[in-house]
């Protein structure tokens, strides 16, 4: 607020009123009559012929000071006192002035040099006296000042807004304050409404006001302020903003026009007072209305009084006006507005009167018993832009024909030029032309500027929500439909910048610059609502009223009547129009719900209207034109059918725009739609509606009902809002009457939302609809959290505006065949370890799989089916088929779209006699096997994590191997158990990696017999393990391993918590911990040595001459050794040694391990040979074997 001494707000008035009259033309006025207060004369062009005041004299766009005061009514009529409540510490004197015009001085003063003279008593020394308080609504009411001052108003005194300046008498101090003076008997050309309850809505005095401050709203703001405070009226939302402006140019140019206040029109008489005028006016930042002035000015249009909004931001809040609460109950000094829009993001309460005092827009408001009535049906316009925004109102070329630009250069604009004015004309705050159901009739927009909103300015709900996006500002007329009331819609604030050169404070001190065409322009307006200016400016040109009253007409050349159309596809209806009453074509509007609702179409002689039916049946398209003297021609209706919806296909068409674009949620979410169709086909892609807000990388995907991810994607390419399509890589078979999940996931929130939508029924034709909430469980779904995942918790119903889009084209009528089988029919040979599997001429339903094998006796193999890929399904058996056995494998199944085979197909096979070569050390997974989850991190306690196995093979287990994440910190030990939880071998991994498989060997392996189940784990300290959950459904193989299938009777996926090792018993969900044995089907240690032997150490070998000699030798370690063979070769002997047949015989201690052997009979000395000893463990499996050179030699038994 500027606070400045009077001695220098003189020096800079007399600035700005020098600056005023070098840009104002000295003679810019028509001459008046003679006399211009002669009979009959307009009481405006007389009251501008008497000399002005000096606006330096007058002129303080603030107040500043320390004095304080009020009057105690708004308005009042000639002859009425005006009663003044002033608090000054310093004595003070009254100057009062009507505002105008006069010569360009822009006031009178209309208190005479006596009154002006007057000093009153200075009151307060350290502050102005206390105010009456309301703590519950922040009401601040000054009504108990005593009444210090009056003025009697001339019973002379013309109609106008008045100014008291309040003035300290040592020129540090003066507050303006503004009232009417009306004249109830008054049929003026125009009636000018002051914007007083938007002055006092934006009035802090007391600390408070209806936006902020120390209020009891969780805002600050107060539910209720008071006409009776002081008031600073300048800046945006008082009287020199704008308001001041547009009454200086209108007294300029000697319009006959008489005032009235706000609280005046919100009256009993406001209607009565109204309809005494050709035109009501409403200027500037009229933000505040009741519902009596709603209803009053609403009722004098359908009387035929013609009506100008040149305002913006205009009857955007609703009010009610409830009496003072200063003991004197005085009617409509308190104003009233609990902002009941905010209670959607919890800040305020509800008006305890019932009635609701929110936005005129919001719906909500026909919760309280109030009609739905939003400012556009009033004015042709609803608030977009907050402030401060200081834009400039654009004309394109195409719109310069129209007759309010007649008399412009605009008129000779072309289709690719446009004009500007003046920069802040549009603003401070600005409407758009929302083409919502409560349009009114026929209406036209003669301009169009189109702006990108950046600076979170742009309305995105009721009144609640400011962002960023794209507006478009219109300057709109229409008709009333009843009485043919033209009515203007300026939708800015600042239209009146355009109109005079007369200061404003609104910034401080800035002088804005008049525009010939916007001058024009008024008059042209309010010349066809019938009035004319007495003494217009020189350098404007009279206009008349429009004398066209017909509406242009139209053609349709397409669709042709009687035509067939699919449903929601979109159907290009187009035509021509033309205007024969003198007017051109301003608008062309097409209904398609009988005439309820119109909507633009795009072009104006030559036009077209896209539509998108969504109702199957008859259906009726009517098109009409409007002209720019707003006359509606007949209408031209089409009678068509439209028919089944064709696929490719949508639930919501193009044309669908969420009811709440954006839901305020910032959170990142994942959101979604149960749907199902009534015909099969493919999914291509996934759809969602995109507020401004809806920032990031979305991913789309389709569900099964149950959860498993169908389909998944990224979207590209997006745009800032609208609809978004993302196609998959691969279209999705979907089945007839099956409920799938489509979603999206919103990493930043601010998703489109519409609650209980899906509460009343299905959504969308067939066969496509989005399910009605309780038919397969609630719909609108979502899920909260940081990535994307499976909506699963439900709305009540919430439409969350997420599509998919159908294809029908490629659905197959014929069930699947197999093609081929693996093994084919009538194999032999087939290895006990191979798995079956059957390829289909087209992809299968892997939930309508039935694979089975049986055995000779009709017995079901055990194992698990799968489908790597789409056409071929695979059985492994849980074990090996047994050898030189005949099965018989059956196969049926359904496609992707439902074609069920009528039978199965069979065929048989027969293995192999010999099993299969087992080719280790192995174990259950190779080294290229990487877990899902590496590393739970979720889990830091220290854990023995185990698998349970089997072998087909007798065989040995070396060692453990697990897979380790990089949490997976600590020391590691590994075990081998039986199956009852007996330690069988254990020890500590050593030279582990960060990561990725590790290896123990233990320092003896341990035997294991064939069939028998076993446990390993691995001890992790520090959690953070390898798992994957449910990987133990089935058994999972390895020849000759198989990790066994998670049961009942037989659990898998085994852990124990514990600081140290021990058996681990427990299991949870299938999981897998991913630890698995080393196996070998070869003894590594059993190999046949002489150590520790008692054999000859000689080259050769003595012997009794009637027995041969014992050979000893031993198997090392537990190796269990099945069979020793020993074969004698004769190298060099005599002729009769070499025919002699001579075997070894070979005995076996399991208890020693030492093989003995004996020659069947004595050689001849001297005779070279070699023996040979071979040997097999118990899995058959040969041992190392040992060989022996030596020469024998007979020693004779001594005789005692």
């Amino acid at each position: 607020m500027n606070r400045w001494s009077r001695r220098i707000r003189g020096a800079r008035l007399a600035v700005v009123a020098a600056l005023v009259w070098a840009v104002l033309p000295q003679v810019a006025t028509a001459q008046a009559a003679s006399d211009p207060c002669g009979a009959g004369s307009n009481p405006i062009v007389c009251e501008n012929s008497k000399p002005g005041s000096p606006m330096s004299d007058w002129f303080a766009p603030n107040a500043y000071g320390d004095i304080r005061g009020f009057t105690t009514k708004e308005s009042v009529q000639a002859g009425d006192t005006v009663q003044f409540k002033v608090q000054s510490p310093v004595p003070y004197h009254i100057e009062i002035y009507r505002l105008g015009w006069y010569g360009g001085d822009g006031a009178r003063e209309m208190s005479t040099a006596t009154q002006a003279a007057v000093t009153y008593p200075a009151n307060y020394s350290t502050k102005p006296a206390s105010c009456t308080t309301k703590s519950s609504t922040g009401l601040v009411d000054c009504g108990s000042w005593p009444v210090t001052a009056t003025w009697t108003v001339p019973s002379d005194a013309v109609s106008g807004l008045y100014i008291a300046n309040l003035s300290q008498n040592n020129d540090d101090g003066l507050m303006p304050y503004p009232f009417v003076v009306r004249n109830d008997s008054s049929t003026s050309d125009m009636v000018v409404q002051t914007s007083d309850q938007t002055w006092q809505a934006y009035n802090d005095y007391g600390g408070q006001d209806l936006y902020g401050g120390a209020g009891p709203a969780p805002d600050g703001r107060a539910y209720e302020v008071s006409y009776n405070r002081p008031l600073d009226i300048g800046g945006d939302n008082g009287i020199y903003g704008s308001e001041y402006m547009m009454l200086s140019w209108l007294e300029r140019n000697g319009y006959d026009v008489s005032y009235l206040s706000g609280v005046d029109v919100s009256s009993t008489s406001g209607a009565t007072l109204l309809k005494k005028h050709k035109v009501y006016m409403s200027s500037g930042h009229d933000e505040y209305w009741t519902q009596s002035q709603y209803s009053n000015v609403l009722a004098a249009r359908k009387a035929g009084v013609r009506e100008a909004f040149f305002s913006g931001n205009e009857v955007f809040w609703k009010t009610r006006l409830a009496p003072s609460i200063d003991g004197t109950n005085t009617a409509d000094r308190t104003l009233v507005c609990y902002k009941m829009t905010k209670m959607a993001q919890n800040n305020g309460v509800a008006d305890p009167s019932g009635i609701w005092t929110g936005t005129w827009m919001d719906p909500a408001s026909t919760q309280y018993g109030q009609n739905y009535q939003p400012p556009n049906i009033l004015t042709g316009s609803m608030f977009q832009v907050n402030g401060y925004r200081s834009d400039a109102i654009t004309v394109p070329g195409s719109y310069g024909k129209n007759r309010i630009w007649r008399n412009t250069s605009i008129a000779g604009l072309t289709s690719s030029q446009t004009a500007t004015f003046p920069t802040g004309t549009l603003g401070y705050e600005w409407d758009s032309d929302i083409d919502n159901s409560t349009r009114p009739a026929g209406a036209i927009d003669v301009s169009s500027t189109t702006v990108d909103i950046n600076d979170a300015k742009l309305r995105m709900d009721w009144g609640n929500v400011y962002g960023n996006g794209t507006a478009t500002h219109n300057l709109v007329e229409f008709r009333d439909q009843d009485s043919g009331a033209l009515v203007f819609g300026s939708g800015t604030v600042q239209w009146s910048w355009g109109l005079t050169n007369v200061p404003t404070s609104n910034p401080a001190d800035t002088v804005v610059t008049e525009d010939s065409r916007m001058q024009q322009a008024t008059v042209n307006i309010l010349a066809d609502m019938g009035i004319q200016p007495a003494t217009r400016q020189s350098n404007l040109v009279a206009a008349s009223a429009s004398t066209d009253t017909t509406g242009p007409a139209v053609t349709v050349t397409s669709p042709a009547s009687g035509v067939t159309v699919p449903a929601l596809k979109p159907v290009t209806v187009k035509g021509t129009a033309s205007d024969s009453g003198g007017g051109v074509v301003a608008r062309v509007e097409v209904s398609t719900d009988g005439g309820t609702t119109w909507k633009a179409a795009s072009g104006l002689t030559s036009w077209s209207y896209t539509w998108t039916p969504t109702t199957p049946g008859p259906a009726t398209i009517k098109v009409r034109a409007v002209d720019d003297s707003v006359d509606i021609g007949a209408v031209t209706t089409v009678p068509l059918t439209v028919g089944p919806q064709a696929c490719p296909c949508t639930v919501w068409p193009a044309s669908a725009v969420p009811g709440t674009v954006n839901a305020g949620d910032g959170s990142s979410v994942e959101l979604g739609v149960k749907f199902r169709t009534t015909a099969t086909g493919s999914i291509t892609g996934v759809r969602f509606y995109k507020s401004p807000a809806n920032t990031g990388t979305h991913t789309g995907s389709l569900w099964s009902a149950s959860g498993t991810r169908l389909a998944t994607g990224t979207f590209t390419g997006e745009t800032a809002s609208g609809w978004q399509q993302l196609n998959f890589a691969t279209p999705v078979p979907v089945k007839a009457n099956t409920t799938y999940v489509a979603s999206y996931f919103a990493p930043n929130g601010g998703y489109s939302y519409d609650g209980g939508y899906f509460a009343a029924g299905d959504a969308g034709l067939a066969p496509l609809t989005a399910l009605k909430s309780g038919t397969d469980g609630g719909n609108g779904v979502y899920h909260y959290g940081a990535t994307s995942a499976f909506p699963s918790s439900q709305s009540s119903g919430s439409n969350y505006w997420v599509d998919v889009v159908l294809d029908t084209s490629t659905a197959s009528t014929t069930p699947p065949t197999v093609s081929s089988t693996s093994p084919t029919s009538g194999a032999t040979g087939v290895s006990i370890t191979a798995p079956v599997s059957a390829t289909f001429s087209s992809a299968v339903d892997a939930g309508s799989l039935t694979f089975t094998v049986k055995g000779p006796d009709g017995s079901t193999v055990p194992g698990a089916t799968t489908l790597p890929v789409s056409n071929k399904a695979t059985f492994t058996p849980s074990t090996e088929l047994a050898l030189n056995t005949t099965y018989t494998a059956s196969v049926q199944a359904s496609d992707l779209w439902g074609n069920a085979m009528a039978d199965p197909v069979t065929w048989s096979f027969t293995t192999s006699s010999t099993p299969p070569a087992v080719t280790c050390p192995c174990t259950l997974w190779n080294s290229g096997t990487v877990p899902a989850t590496t590393d739970m991190t979720g889990d830091p306690n220290s854990v023995e994590l185990g698998t349970r196995f089997t072998s087909s093979a007798d065989g040995w287990v070396t060692g453990v191997t697990y897979y380790k994440g990089t949490g997976n910190t600590g020391t590691h030990t590994g075990s081998l158990w039986s199956d009852d939880g007996t330690l069988l071998a254990s020890g500590t991994f050593t030279g582990e990696t960060a990561s990725g498989w590790q290896t123990l060997t233990f320092a003896t392996p341990v035997a294991i017999t064939a069939g028998t189940a076993y446990v390993v784990s691995y001890h992790a300290p520090n959690g953070n393990y390898a798992v994957d959950g449910g990987y133990f459904a089935a058994a999972h193989q390895s020849y000759p391993l198989t990790a066994t299938a998670d049961t009942t009777a037989h659990h898998n996926g085994l852990y124990k918590y514990g600081t140290g090792s021990a058996f681990p018993d427990g299991s949870y969900g299938s999981a897998n911990y991913w630890v698995g044995p080393v196996f070998t089907a070869d003894n590594p240690s059993a190999s046949l040595s002489t150590a520790n032997a008692s054999e000859v150490t000689a080259s050769s070998v003595t012997h009794t001459a009637d027995a041969a000699s014992a050979l000893v030798m031993a198997v090392p370690g537990k190796a269990a050794v099945s069979s020793v063979k020993a074969t004698v070769t004769i190298l060099r002997g005599s002729k009769a040694a070499r025919k002699l047949h001579v075997t070894a015989v070979v005995s076996y201690d399991r208890t020693t391990h030492k093989v003995s052997v004996h020659l069947s009979a004595p050689l001849p000395d001297g005779t070279r040979f070699t023996i040979t000893v071979t040997a097999q463990d118990k899995h058959r499996h040969p041992v190392t074997s040992r060989s022996w050179t030596l020469t024998s030699k007979t020693v004779r038994k001594q005789k005692n």
